[in-house]
């Protein structure tokens, strides 16, 4: 195979107001066994101390690497705040690779991140991959390297060689498993992957999000809303190896403690988004496709896209159903 040309993965690091995290995040992106790739940064509207570490760090990094060899990391502005998946969108939109991960400037890849994912990739034919997590702080402190959050794989349990003191912490998993996802495991609406940086996605499905235009119910939970349509157009698969660190903290979605994968520790604030978005995913997603219906059906042809149509109109999940409900409980008490 070495007649072909490698694929080249955009990585395009959103952030709003994480410019303290975003050194350590770009400095793993740097580290990747893999090297073909681009680094693409979207500033969205930070109005703290971002934009001084980006213009002190990464801007003008592109004319420094030509002399030094290190990677092109291009720089974006955003003239107001879009949110997560406006910010995407943007950094997409000028993005060359054949994969691209939305990478969260808060988050922090190990150093097989690429290459696992671009060889599930090669092994399974799907519109994106989402791999496992560690879980890490604020102050970049490990609290568990197989994450019980991670969809699909059974982390917890088993039996375990003792290791020494060095060692507990080693992160260097060489054998892992890929699953790809049926619609069954995961109809449309429900959520089987990890969050947004889990994902390595296939450029010609992400296409099809540019005509996409109303970002703004997606300013958090772009995740939500990309890999549900990417499942829905092309299924996905799930990697057993943990490949990034998600960072629990004051300001994302999740939590603020070190408490694991677990929903009853949600803040109330979640809650209420995730009641939202389960209400609404379906709604949204026909809107989409019956608004650009001409496209899909000359993308996919008639079929296709009706068979697109049924399947968000006749996918149940009980699953999701439950655990809005469950939300809703904890919300009332």
């Amino acid at each position: 195979m070495n007649e072909f040309n490698k694929p080249l993965v955009s990585l395009i690091v959103t952030c709003h107001n994480l410019g303290t995290y975003l050194p350590e995040c770009i400095k793993s992106i740097e580290a990747q066994t893999y090297r073909n790739f681009e680094i693409i940064i979207v500033d969205d509207y930070s109005d703290d101390d971002t934009k001084a570490v980006i213009e002190k760090n990464y801007k003008n990094k592109n004319i420094i690497s030509k002399f030094f060899g290190a990677s092109d990391i291009r720089v974006i502005e955003t003239k107001k705040n879009e949110g997560q998946l406006g910010a995407f969108l943007t950094g997409l939109k000028v993005s060359k690779g054949e994969f691209v991960c939305m990478i969260d400037a808060d988050d922090v890849l190990l150093e097989d991140y690429l290459s696992t994912l671009l060889q599930a990739h090669m092994n399974v034919s799907v519109a994106f991959v989402s791999a496992a997590q560690c879980e890490i702080d604020e102050n970049s402190t490990i609290h568990c390297l197989n994450s019980i959050s991670s969809p699909l794989f059974k982390n917890t349990g088993g039996i375990y060689k003792k290791l020494s003191a060095d060692k507990i912490f080693d992160t260097d998993f060489e054998d892992f498993e890929v699953k790809t996802v049926t619609d069954k495991q995961c109809p449309f609406g429900a959520w089987c992957w990890n969050p947004s940086t889990s994902a390595m996605m296939r450029r010609s499905a992400l296409e099809f999000l540019f005509l996409f235009k109303n970002v703004e119910k997606y300013k958090t939970g772009a995740d939500k809303f990309i890999f549900s349509f990417l499942h829905l157009l092309g299924s996905s698969a799930v990697v057993s190896k943990p490949l990034f660190a998600y960072r629990r903290h004051n300001s994302n979605c999740s939590g603020t403690n070190p408490l694991i994968g677990n929903f009853t520790y949600l803040k109330p604030e979640a809650v209420d988004r995730l009641i939202k978005w389960n209400k609404e995913i379906h709604i949204v997603m026909l809107d989409f496709i019956i608004k650009n219906y001409s496209y899909f059906c000359a993308r996919l042809n008639t079929m296709n896209t009706k068979k697109l149509i049924f399947k968000i109109i006749f996918s149940f999940n009980f699953v999701t159903i439950k655990r809005a409900l469950k939300a809703l409980l904890y919300k009332i008490c």
